[in-house]
């Protein structure tokens, strides 16, 4: 994908809201970009990572016990929980169709962002949990607060 048209593409997502293009475009220049097949999977449940992937294209499914609990897509997240956590992953995350996505590491976020952008960054990730934490609340979905 095309370097301007990735940035263009990227400044939309939840991930990135706030953010200058200064800071998107250092963020893009030490992050990476990896394409997976369909059904590649991108980690495994238990195993130990350090790294954020934000979905530039395609769907990826995310996996407890074989059994799907979550299907994402362009402009998603998956794999903070592991990042922040300091835990095995909790769910195996694999590629339902041909997908490229962006992935940054905890590295990323100490050693090459400045604090404003590293603390934008976190806060657009908190606001995405927050987010998904209502959608599984069946209580919130009948009686919104």
């Amino acid at each position: 994908m095309d370097k301007n048209k990735l940035e263009q593409q990227i400044t939309h997502f939840p991930l990135f809201q706030g953010l200058s293009i200064d800071e998107t475009k250092r963020l893009l220049e030490q992050g990476l970009i990896i394409h997976f097949e369909k059904d590649e999977v991108v980690f495994y449940q238990g195993n130990m990572g350090n790294q954020v992937y934000l979905i530039i294209q395609g769907t990826i499914g995310i996996f407890q016990d074989e059994k799907e609990i979550a299907k994402l897509g362009e402009g998603e997240i998956f794999g903070e929980m592991a990042l922040f956590t300091k835990q095995p992953r909790s769910a195996t995350a694999k590629a339902l169709t041909n997908s490229s996505l962006f992935v940054f590491s905890e590295t990323t976020f100490e050693k090459l962002l400045t604090k404003k952008t590293a603390i934008r960054l976190l806060l657009n990730i908190i606001r995405i949990l927050c987010e998904r934490l209502r959608n599984t609340n069946p209580a919130h979905k009948t009686n919104p607060l």
